[in-house]
This record gives C-alpha cells, structure tokens and sequence, in this order.
C-alpha cells in the first residue's frame, strides 16, 4: 500500500498526471478575487469595459469591425479599435451578447487570460527543457508572479496582461531560432502576432528582446544564414496577418496630431529606488519571484539550457535594474516618454525570470541524483506555496475593491467618456464632455443647431432652409470619413470643425448623409491579412494532418 501511495505522488509531482493539481491550484489562487458577483475594480478597468461594450454594440449592429467605435462620447465616436488592438475583448463582447452581465463576461474574461498564461508558459517551457517538472515550476511563477496580478487586479491593463499570453511563446521562440535552427518558427509567429494584436507597447520590448537574440547569433547566421532568412520570413508573416492593425494605425497617425503626442511623464520622477522593487506593490516585481534564482548557486555545469538560462536571467536582471535610477531616465525622458512609467519594463522582466527559474531547477534536481524525486516534490511544493503566499499577500495590498456594473452602465452618455487621457482624440478637441453633450447637435457656420439622425455608424442632417458653405457634424474627425448630398454625390469633408469634429462643405446639398467610409490603404492592409490567414490556415491544416506540429505534454 506505501508502495502504490509513494509511487501515485511521484507521478503527481514528476510525471504526466502533476500537471492537473499544480494546474488547478495554480489557477484558483490566480482567479481568486474573482469569486464575486461584483466587478473587479482598477485603474483603467471602464475604459475597457467601455470597449467591450462599444464591441458587442458593434456586433448586434452587423458592424463588428469597426475601427471608430460610435458608442464612445455619446455617439461621437472614439478610434479605439483603430489605435488599440482589441482582438480578444470579442470574446468578453460575445459573452455579453449571450445575455451574460458586464460583471461576469469580464471575470470569464480574466481567468481564461490567466488560464491562457499558465497553459503558453508551460507548454514553451516544455518544448525548451523537454521536461514537465521544469514547465511546472516556470508556469507557476510566469502566473502568479506579483506584477502579472497587479496588471490584472489592480491596474486592470488589459492590453498588457493579454500581450503576456504570448510572450511565453516570444521566448520559446528565440530558443528555437537560437538553439534549434528554428525548426518550429512558427512558435515565434504565434507569439509575435499575438503580442501586436494586444499591446503596442509589449510589442516593441519583444521586438528589443528579438534584436539581442539577433546579434548574440549572428556567428550561428553567418554559418548558417538560412537561419536569418527564417527570421526574416517569420517576422513578415506576423506583419502579413497584423497588417490590418498596424498599417491603419500608422497611416492615421501620420494623418494629424493626436493628444498622445502632448502628453508627458516625469520618466525619472517615476522610476522606482531599488529597494522598491522587492515591495509588495503593483508597480515593483516582489521578493517571491527572485527566490527560485537561488537554484542557479548550485549548478555546476554548463550546457546549452543552462547559457539560455543565463541569458533570460541576464535580461530579466538588466530590464528589471533598468525601471530604477540606474538608468539615466532624465536624459533619455523625451525619447521614451511613450513608457509612460519606468516600471512597465517589468511586462517583459518577469517572464524571463520565470524562465530562468525553471531550467535552474530542472538542473538542480538532474544534478542531485539520488533523491531527486524528494527534491522534485519539495522543490515543486516550495515554489507553489511561496508564489501562493505572494498572490494572496498582493491580494491583501490591494485598495481598489470591487463594484457592480448594471447593464445598462454605458446608456448614460457622460459615462462614454471613460477614455483615461483620451490619447487618441485630435489635438483640435479642447472639450471633452462639450463633445458627448452635444452628440446630437450639428452646427452651420453661424453657430445654429441643428438635431441630426443617427443610423448605426453614420448620421443624417437635413439642410432645407440652411445657408453656409460648411456645416460641423457630431463625429470626432479621423481620416476615412466621408458624406454625400441626397443624390448619393461625395462631399468633401475634413477635419476643421469645432472642437475636433467633421466639417463637411455642403455645396448646396439639401441634405447630408456622414460615415466613416475607411481608406484605401485600411482596405489594402484588410486584404493583405485576409490573405495571409487563409494562407497560413491552409499550411496549418496542411502539416496537422501530417502529423508535424505540436508538442507533447
């Protein structure tokens, strides 16, 4: 009977069936504050509510790609969708339109990123050390680590708490380049396009982590250059099938001043001592995830793992010293103001850590030899237990609380202005809330109003009796609006309104019809990804059958 007993725990924390507990118990301290009816509260959490649902409006409309979202400022519309990758907000979206309350499709929503997170960082894991105590140990940390639950629970950075699903990914990605001859690229395009598709600002700290894999390589590439051609055709496949994303959104910043450009951080008031980045707070890394380093003092050889996990301890190291005043922050402010707060490089220190953490441990126990299955079990049962401690002593720390939000929150109009710093208005709008109370109202040249009629994404005005050459429309102006008399004739249209709005000149017209029609670059970059999907579906398809992807648990 001890025998059966001792050999049922052996499997449970060495072999194939230890990946469900430490799975599920991972998972439920991860999703704890998640047991409530009411809504988590953050930082930026309406603003992302306000996306959802400006989504599923989208969707019950037949309009659910569109890249102004008319729920915004009263009906003014907003470009969030436009300047900030939204692709899995449809899922909470759908959740809503199933009849689910705001409430629960966005906890649904956090604990499948969560449940996400654990599953891409065990599985990279898996496919670097081909060993599940290693991928154990590495998903562990990577999900409850303390600045992945601050992003969560206390900021509510949807962007970037969902660009950490494929960061994992990212990494094991630059093993394949770096140590496999890039035999699966398509790892490092999954995490690519995953990360462009969540967060702008994850993208470029990925894109810094491919450039020093790049020139550590590059005596492997002159070898072998195949492999820069690889890279090459993996990074313009992730381009291909994000082009629809990342064209539109540089053409419509290269077409007029948009507030982010005016907006700037104090980079170097807001960098942390280093003492404050082994404190319990959202914005600081924690004590907890530092600890499971400790196995590197006991490794004694060296091989093509243990470099690997020296390199991502070197980097998760350099960023995390690098959100502190070791960086000269007060020189570089104006170059990097885009990042907003210092310690957001924390987005791409933790992951490596973690990664590090468990190839040191894989090594620990190989090198143990005798008793390794006890030091497996101890091993495995510290780290969970000192990463659960940290979870709930977050947890502890955290002041924002909860609220509930009735399904009808975003029907008042005031509350459709939740934009944070509205960094994606024009630089013509100086009133916001003038904006969403006169989401109605079109204005002549002599300042007379006039009601409009709203029709899904465009509006109507009718201008018998109305004299002027030009008349302002409630719609913030972006490039790709358009309007036509009632003769279906275009008129031309620009951004000079009041306060940011569309201008359209009437020409006469007795009546005008508005609508955000795109442009014939956003329409290219739409054809190109379409392309590329169905492209890269078909290949996908293609070697499934074959038998030649996919990675054993």
């Amino acid at each position: 009977m001890k025998g059966r007993i001792k050999e049922k725990l052996n499997k449970i924390f060495t072999g194939r069936e230890g990946f469900w507990p430490v799975f599920l118990v991972t998972v439920f301290f991860a999703c704890l504050p998640l047991f409530t009816v009411n809504c988590i509260n953050g930082h930026d959490v309406i603003y992302h509510l306000l996306r959802i649902e400006a989504l599923k409006t989208g969707i019950s409309e037949d309009l659910p790609f569109l890249r102004i979202n008319m729920l915004f400022l009263g009906g003014e519309g907003y470009a969030s969708s436009l300047f900030y990758p939204d692709t899995l907000l449809y899922i909470p979206a759908l959740l809503r339109l199933a009849g689910i309350s705001i409430n629960s499709s966005y906890h649904l929503f956090v604990a499948l990123t969560l449940i996400l997170g654990f599953v891409t960082s065990y599985f990279s894991m898996k496919y670097i050390s081909k060993d599940r105590y290693a991928s154990m140990i590495t998903a562990v940390i990577f999900t409850l680590a303390q600045y992945h639950l601050g992003d969560v629970y206390t900021r509510s950075a949807v962007g970037e708490f969902t660009a950490l699903i494929f960061i994992p990914l990212v990494i094991a990605g630059l093993w394949d380049f770096a140590y496999e001859g890039m035999t699966r690229p398509w790892l490092l395009t999954i995490g690519m396009t995953g990360v462009i598709l969540c967060h702008t600002l994850s993208t470029l700290f990925c894109l810094g982590l491919c450039s020093f894999f790049l020139i550590i390589s590059i005596r492997k590439i002159i070898d072998r250059p195949i492999l820069l051609l690889k890279l090459a055709l993996t990074g313009l496949t992730a381009l291909a099938l994000t082009a629809f994303y990342w064209i539109s959104m540089l053409e419509q910043m290269g077409s007029a001043s948009f507030k982010y450009t005016k907006v700037s951080f104090d980079l170097d008031y807001e960098k942390l001592l280093l003492t404050e980045v082994f404190k319990n707070s959202y914005s600081s890394m924690g004590i907890a995830i530092f600890l499971p380093l400790l196995f590197a003092f006991f490794i004694r050889h060296n091989d093509r793992q243990i470099r690997f996990a020296d390199i991502n301890l070197f980097l998760g190291l350099i960023f995390t010293l690098s959100a502190t005043g070791f960086f000269p922050w007060k020189r570089f402010a104006g170059r990097l103001s885009f990042i907003q707060f210092p310690w957001r490089l924390f987005i791409i220190a933790f992951p490596l850590l973690a990664f590090s953490a468990g190839l040191y441990a894989k090594e620990f126990v190989s090198e143990n030899g005798k008793g390794s299955s006890l030091i497996k079990k101890s091993g495995l049962i510290a780290v969970l237990a000192l990463m659960t401690v940290s979870a709930v002593s977050n947890y502890s720390v955290n002041d924002e609380g909860y609220y509930s939000y009735s399904d009808d929150y975003f029907d008042h109009a005031p509350y459709t202005a939740e934009i944070i710093g509205g960094e994606w208005l024009p630089t013509t709008v100086d009133n916001r809330l003038k904006l969403v109370y006169d989401a109605d109202m079109a204005y002549t040249v002599d300042g007379e109003g006039i009601e409009v009629e709203r029709d899904r994404n465009s509006l109507s005005v009718d201008l018998s009796g109305i004299e002027g050459d030009y008349i302002d429309v409630p719609f913030v102006y972006y490039k790709g609006y358009a309007a036509e008399d009632e003769n279906a004739v275009p008129l031309k249209v620009d951004g000079n309104g009041e306060n940011g709005r569309v201008r359209v000149y009437t020409d006469g017209a007795a009546r005008i019809r508005v609508f955000y029609k795109g442009t014939l670059l956003q329409n290219t970059a739409d054809i190109i990804s379409l392309l590329s999907w169905i492209i890269i579906a078909v290949i996908a398809y293609r070697r499934i059958r074959k038998g030649k992807t996919g990675i054993r648990r």
